[in-house]
């Protein structure tokens, strides 16, 4: 008979609880009823908000895809630039080295100097520091192409070094020229 009776004891708990729990949702129900509030207005305004947050993310990561888009191509056509530039360098250097005049020749480092100018015209605060580093190579090069020293060579060395940072060949892929970054 105990079995009965603790079955019982079990039942009428359960009974207990169950009054207790669709007592304290009535209640529920009831006071936030008396706040003023409709359910459905309530939850047709969370889901908006919710849906705007995910269009306002979904706007955000657009856009910096496309910020870091604009970044690669800009990133390119310096390396574009560069890679001119140094293959201008190493020609003129070349001729330089078989006798030409230096005069011959100044003209032209100028001609190559005013390209990456304008190249990096409209790039990043970062690059353009990189082109002043450069810029002043350059400098010395027109100075020692000037002066006629022995020494230019090691200018034209100095400078294809400087533009050779940012630029290399990859043998891997016959030869076609990609950014250090890679």
């Amino acid at each position: 008979m105990e079995r009965n009776t603790q079955e019982k004891t079990q039942n009428s708990s359960l009974m207990i609880i169950a009054v207790i729990a669709v007592i304290a949702l009535i209640i529920a129900w009831f006071a936030f009823n008396r706040s003023g509030q409709d359910v459905l207005p309530t939850v047709a305004q969370e889901t908006e908000d919710a849906a705007q947050e995910v269009e306002d993310v979904a706007v955000n990561a657009a856009n910096a895809t496309e910020r870091a888009a604009e970044e690669v191509a800009e990133d390119a056509q310096l390396a574009a630039a560069r890679a001119e530039a140094r293959a201008e360098l190493a020609a003129l250097q070349v001729r330089v080295e078989a006798g030409e005049a230096y005069e011959e020749v100044e003209d032209e480092v100028q001609d190559v100097q005013d390209n990456l100018e304008a190249a990096y015209a409209d790039a990043s605060e970062e690059a353009q520091e990189a082109w002043m580093e450069t810029k002043d190579t350059f400098a010395n090069l027109e100075q020692g192409l000037r002066d006629g020293t022995g020494d230019v060579l090691e200018f034209f060395a100095g400078v294809a070094l400087l533009l050779e940072d940012d630029v290399r060949v990859d043998s891997d892929t016959d030869g076609e020229i990609t950014g250090a970054e890679d």
